[in-house]
């Protein structure tokens, strides 16, 4: 049976929220035994838009697969069980706010002695030595400060808000994957760990398309890529601006310019606008119209609103876009699926996932990585250094 690409690897995962666990989530998918550290009061996101019954659909999506220890950071012993697993682990990934592990004893300082080859990520908003290294940074204040928020409601011509994407912590649990395994591959050749210094700010001018147009101090143009009403109730988005679209329908598919002579520009845009909204509509059904706009080569996609019914789409279906799984309370869910598919390797869950409780693996993951026995773990849990529900 293929294996997986990254079985073997062992990560410490005290990351919480997005930022962090969305890559933790991955190098599991990519078969790392991934250990998560939660904290006494337990990840935030676990009670987020929860359910009657079972961890809520965020957590689970960002950490299923994981196992599951529940350590106070601030208790007897705590600090020594940490660098204990540090000693074992390949890679450790957090994103508190810079200095927060290093005040408990366990940052890139202190676990870097004890593990000379350990990759460290830290994912913060402003990085680990900014002048700002201090301040909160979830998602839309970055969001807000890099930009994003003002453009878009600019080219939109609505009222400045948030996207409804975490970008910022997505994107930036992307980039600390490939910061990772570039970190594993240059410990393959040196034989040295290193530290990764990630700002979540950096990540989202790194990945803005649009980042060269405030550099050369140029306004962009607000796309044209419209959506229409179609047949059958539905809409569609057809790629292309207003020219290209008057082009294809009026030379090959028999649209008639309504446009009188001598009209001005305004008037023939508004014409041939609505002459257009007319000819999609008046196509017999919305797959009669999807044939022409494919004979037209022009790119399309229906408009679907945003529910479970998205999940039922052909591609989707057969791409394997979702999962069977269980949550922590032996709720029958459904969660995304790993989105790599390589030819040799495996990745991703199977329906035999689960999400875990908080310290659910104190006992089954300190022995499997420290052969710890049943007395040491004892000891921990008398300390409150160990806590499960």
């Amino acid at each position: 049976m293929a294996e997986f690409p990254l079985a073997g690897l062992k990560v410490l995962d005290f990351s919480r929220v997005v930022a962090g666990p969305y890559a933790t989530r991955m190098l599991s998918d990519l078969g790392a035994d991934v250990l998560k550290v939660e904290p006494p009061e337990g990840d935030v996101t676990r009670k987020l838009a929860k359910r009657d019954s079972g961890v809520s659909g965020n957590y689970l999506q960002l950490n299923i697969g994981k196992r599951n220890i529940c350590v106070d950071l601030k208790a007897d012993g705590a600090r020594e069980l940490i660098h204990r697993l540090a000693a074992e682990a390949d890679i450790v990934v957090e994103n508190f706010r810079p200095g927060v592990m290093d005040k408990f004893g366990v940052g890139w300082a202190d676990l870097s002695k004890i593990n000379p080859r350990l990759v460290m990520l830290s994912i913060s908003g402003y990085g680990q030595n900014g002048p700002e290294r201090t301040r909160a940074a979830y998602a839309p204040v970055l969001h807000a400060e890099s930009g994003l928020i003002a453009r878009q409601a600019e080219m939109s011509g609505g009222q400045p808000t948030d996207i409804q994407f975490a970008m910022a912590d997505s994107y930036s649990s992307l980039h600390g994957v490939i910061a990772i395994l570039s970190a594993l591959r240059t410990l393959d050749q040196t034989g040295e760990g290193q530290h990764i210094d990630l700002a979540m700010l950096n990540v989202l001018h790194s990945a803005d398309d649009y980042a060269h147009f405030a550099l050369d101090n140029i306004w962009p143009k607000a796309p044209e890529t419209l959506v229409w009403e179609a047949p059958e109730n539905r809409q569609i988005l057809i790629t292309g601006d207003m020219k290209w679209l008057w082009i294809m329908f009026s030379t090959k598919d028999g649209l008639q310019d309504p446009t009188p002579e001598g009209a001005d520009i305004p008037t023939k845009v508004r014409l041939r606008k609505e002459a257009m909204e007319q000819h999609i509509m008046a196509h017999e059904s919305f797959d009669a119209l999807t044939a022409t706009l494919d004979r037209l080569n022009l790119a399309w996609g229906e408009v679907h609103p945003f529910g479970p019914e998205i999940y039922e789409q052909t591609s989707i279906k057969a791409l394997g876009t979702i999962v069977d799984v269980t949550d922590d309370d032996g709720n029958a869910r459904r969660t995304v699926q790993s989105p790599y598919r390589f030819s040799q390797s495996r990745s991703g869950i199977d329906s035999s996932a689960k999400t875990a409780k908080r310290g659910e693996h104190n006992v089954a993951a300190l022995q499997d990585w420290l052969n710890i026995d049943d007395s040491e773990i004892n000891a921990f849990v008398e300390s409150k250094a160990l806590i499960s529900d």
